[in-house]
């Protein structure tokens, strides 16, 4: 098999993980019109998505935390797999909830506990699967990243088609009073309205099955290549045993006393910082034919990389007094990656802060030409298909270098002021800074997406280079995403404070 056929083996693969780990969100978002009908008689009718995503995000931390933690010694195989399962037996839960039938409390509390549920699937899902990446091809990374900006596109895809094909602008067929109660609809809706939403879950949880199927047969895979101790097989995987195959000259092979040695590449960077370090117990000189045994490989990409950074592998004794014994080595990964830690907190946030809770309250301006129908739904969509498009980008435009990515991330920061500029109910039509364009409004969505789609993957891709430990570094930047998804929720209140939205 070739280098390109096991490329695009390894990013579809991923890709049905990626769309795996975010399905269940994107599937509960589509069917609000049902949980809307289902909570109409609690006090949470009208605020059920702030509850569900606030929840959401928050357990979803709390377990990232975790599994981070404990990421040194997890298992990821036993983490993804039981993930996978636990996230196929939530979308089954509400499948069972609306084929049967069940409104009011218990009906909100059987959502909830599958919402959380499904968010700490999804924490140890990430955490694994960023892990496992970091040591494979960029494909990998991208692959994953794209698959789950395939899941919010086909959701808000389906939203849109279904708004489209309704007149009314009502997907359900239940009607809202003028005062926002919700009236009393026909058996006919309220049947067609449950049987769409059964079909939703249903089709979610048969693809979690198939997912299962593919992370199978993909560790397999993986754990095959790993088992033969090199680095790379003649097919061209990288192993999972070692993070520095692009140093070594060859695969390892067996010496006189059976330990599996292999060579440095005369033109290793490590090769050359090690020899400015001058290492007393490793003898390293031009041309590079010491042979190093795996544990050797592991101690020199360890205190190579560590004193031609300059970083400081002790934690502060604050951490260690603590008592956590995988604070050390979480610290000294921190110190290596911590510009693209900062990328990926960053650019989640600036997207939460706008987008949606901005963003879905701007609205179509009468005097905009063109005016655009149905806007909230157009840009959900165009947010999404942006977003898995500067995800793509970055098979053929990316960048490892952090100053770019943060000078994106600066760039980016002007798109917040720029949509307080567009109307919402709360803005008076006249005012002079309004601006009364949908197209440039959607436009700018457009961009909100790409961009943010392609800085997270790109430092995602970039930021394990820089690691030693490279597996702990694709789990950390995938904890600092969560980590800007709260810090982003908590940004847009006053955001839209601002704008005159309570």
């Amino acid at each position: 098999m070739t280098e390109a056929r096991h490329q695009r083996y390894l990013y579809w693969r991923f890709n049905v993980l990626g769309v795996a780990t975010l399905v269940v969100w994107n599937i509960f978002i589509v069917s609000s019109d049902f949980f809307r009908y289902e909570f109409r008689n609690t006090p949470f009718r009208d605020n059920f998505e702030s509850v569900f995503s606030i929840l959401s995000n928050s357990v979803n931390l709390v377990a990232l935390c975790y599994a981070l933690y404990t990421q040194p010694k997890a298992d990821h195989d036993r983490r993804i797999k039981n993930g996978l399962l636990a996230t196929a037996s939530v979308l089954g839960t509400i499948f069972l909830l609306s084929v049967c039938g069940g409104e009011g409390w218990a009906a909100l509390a059987i959502s909830l506990l599958a919402l959380c549920v499904a968010a700490v699937a999804a924490a140890y899902i990430q955490c694994s699967i960023f892990g496992i990446a970091a040591l494979l091809p960029p494909c990998c990374a991208e692959g994953y990243m794209s698959g789950q900006a395939i899941a919010g596109t086909l959701a808000s895809g389906s939203q849109l088609v279904a708004v489209l094909l309704d007149k009314s602008a009502s997907s359900s067929g239940l009607d809202i009073a003028r005062d926002g109660s919700m009236l009393t609809p026909s058996m006919g809706d309220y049947w067609r309205l449950r049987l769409r939403t059964a079909a939703y879950f249903l089709v979610a949880a048969l693809f979690l099955v198939m997912s299962v199927a593919v992370w199978t047969q993909l560790n397999t895979q993986l754990v095959l290549l790993a088992s033969g101790g090199g680095t790379r097989d003649l097919d061209g995987y990288v192993r999972l045993d070692t993070d520095i195959a692009g140093d070594l000259d060859a695969p390892s092979q067996p010496n006189a006393d059976g330990v599996l040695v292999t060579t440095m590449r005369e033109d290793s960077p490590r090769l050359a910082r090690a020899n400015q370090a001058s290492f007393p117990d490793v003898e390293v000189r031009l041309p590079a034919q010491y042979q190093l045994s795996h544990t050797e490989l592991q101690a020199l990409e360890s205190e190579v990389t560590a004193a031609s950074a300059g970083h400081v592998d002790t934690a502060p004794d604050w951490l260690v007094s603590l008592g956590l014994s995988n604070a050390q080595q979480l610290y000294k990964t921190f110190a290596e990656i911590s510009p693209y830690v900062y990328i990926c907190a960053i650019v989640m946030g600036q997207t939460l802060a706008v987008f949606p809770p901005l963003t879905e309250a701007i609205v179509s301006s009468p005097h905009s030409l063109p005016r655009i129908d149905n806007l909230t739904a157009w840009h959900f969509f165009l947010f999404n298909a942006g977003d898995y498009l500067g995800r793509l980008t970055t098979q053929w435009l990316s960048s490892s270098s952090s100053r770019v990515l943060h000078g994106a991330n600066g760039v980016r920061m002007l798109l917040i002021p720029a949509f307080l500029l567009f109307p919402t109910l709360a803005t008076s039509p006249h005012a002079a800074w309004v601006i009364h364009s949908d197209v440039l409004f959607l436009s700018l969505v457009l961009v909100l997406g790409w961009s943010n789609g392609w800085v997270a993957t790109a430092a995602l891709i970039a930021g394990p280079l820089k690691a030693a430990n490279k597996e702990l570094a694709g789990s950390l930047l995938g904890f600092a995403l969560c980590v800007g998804l709260v810090i982003g929720a908590a940004a847009s209140y006053p955001l839209l404070l601002l704008a005159g939205i309570s």
